[in-house]
């Protein structure tokens, strides 16, 4: 009997020691993190793929963006490079989303079928970067066949499912010949083809003829009446601005874009209000105004945030910044971002959407936020269908009256923020 006693005391002191030792230990490294001689081990950056945590990589990047560049390609686009505006998550179908279950029970119909020169900018600016000449030149010649208005040589906005004009699709919006002219110029560099000077130089031509009022302001729209008279609209959208586009035009061709350069620049920093965020017109009388986002502060101010953060003019992405600021410290407190905030800085929509994400990412990225970008892809691909199972993988679904759709325009912010953010 004292033989087993003796033996269990021996077990319990054994066992009591291993206890103390442990404490000892993780008391030595407690104190040698703290005093950072040993480095705590990096964060890890949550996926939308499963539940599991993945770091966050550009090969996961990659992942995401081939998923939305395919849906966009498989499942909006047309044969002959027509890209469906919006698509509808079907009646009744399942789809995975953030790792939820979607079901649209609506009968209503979501769908548009048309197309415009907006979506067909953005993709030959996303292939142009992704130098994907076969895709980029197949889209051009869409847009040359379909898009141009003879004689005048800019893009008609807006085409119909059978990809025909109707009323006014057949003005200009400014923003997208621009932002063709960009793809071009980025294609020009890469492939020296001279199709592409030939394009930069007639849609160039064509807007300096509809889309530059007499006091030498960009217009957000203009057009043809009759056959030959041309028409220019007297506001100003500051958002439609595309600086490293315009100080292209000016370098090549002199006025009228350096005064259009000079004046839009003026305009952009004199917008901007305490907090960070722009006023996106300029009314017919030149007073400050944000009546494209209906009085509040939203996707033009975004806008206008992120084509002067990648301007390369120092003065305008020291605006750009200050402008970042603003969404930093909201998701900070918040979380997350909304699309529309007031004057004050209250959010004034309900909740937050893909694009905005993509927005605020970018301009994060052009000015070298590293951290906040990072945050700010997070946000985003958790708004993309991370089922590999579903027909909506890669797609970013919204909510629209009371219904889900998928629109050309989130799918190709988000494309353009995912390669940024790769590079």
């Amino acid at each position: 009997m004292k033989r087993v006693d003796k033996t269990f005391r021996k077990k319990r002191n054994w066992l009591f020691g291993i206890i103390v030792l442990y404490i000892f230990m993780a008391a030595v490294f407690a104190v040698l993190i703290a005093a950072g001689v040993i480095p705590k081990a990096p964060v890890l950056i949550e996926t939308a793929v499963g539940s599991d945590t993945v770091p966050d990589t550009s090969n996961t990047i990659s992942t995401h963006l081939q998923a939305a560049q395919n849906f966009l390609q498989n499942s909006m686009m047309e044969p002959n490079g027509h890209i469906n505006l919006y698509v509808a998550v079907n009646n009744n179908t399942n789809s995975t989303h953030n790792n939820t279950i979607i079901i649209d029970n609506t009968t209503e119909d979501v769908n548009d079928f048309n197309t415009n020169s907006e979506a067909a900018s953005y993709y030959l600016l996303w292939t142009a970067k992704a130098q994907n000449k076969v895709n980029f030149d197949k889209e051009l010649q869409f847009v040359k066949t379909n898009m141009i208005y003879p004689k005048f040589g800019y893009m008609m906005w807006r085409l119909n499912s059978n990809d025909t004009v109707e009323g006014d699709g057949s003005n200009d919006a400014s923003d997208a010949d621009l932002r063709t002219i960009k793809a071009l110029l980025i294609a020009e560099k890469q492939w020296h083809d001279k199709t592409y000077t030939d394009m930069i130089n007639q849609i160039a031509s064509g807007v300096s003829k509809v889309a530059i009022t007499k006091d030498g302001y960009l217009a957000p729209y203009g057009g043809v009446s009759g056959e030959t008279a041309t028409w220019t609209a007297n506001e100003v959208w500051l958002s439609y601005t595309d600086f490293s586009v315009l100080n292209e035009l000016s370098n090549r061709f002199g006025p009228p874009w350096t005064v259009v350069y000079a004046n839009m620049k003026k305009a952009s920093l004199n917008a901007q209000i305490e907090n960070g965020l722009y006023n996106s017109m300029l009314t017919e009388t030149r007073q400050y105004g944000n009546g494209p986002d209906a009085g509040g502060y939203s996707i033009n101010s975004m806008w206008m945030m992120v084509r002067n953060s990648q301007s390369g003019d120092t003065e305008l992405m020291q605006s750009a910044n200050k402008s970042l600021e603003f969404y930093k410290n909201k998701f900070q407190v918040d979380g997350e971002l909304y699309a529309n905030y007031g004057s004050n800085g209250d959010a004034l929509s309900p909740a937050d959407t893909p694009w905005v994400y993509a927005l605020v990412g970018q301009a994060a990225i052009a000015l070298n936020d590293t951290d906040f970008s990072r945050a700010m892809m997070q946000k985003l691909i958790e708004k993309q269908v991370s089922d590999n199972s579903s027909q909506y993988y890669g797609a970013f679904p919204e909510d629209y009256n009371k219904s889900m759709r998928i629109g050309q325009f989130t799918m190709q912010e988000s494309i353009l923020m995912m390669q940024d953010y790769g590079r």
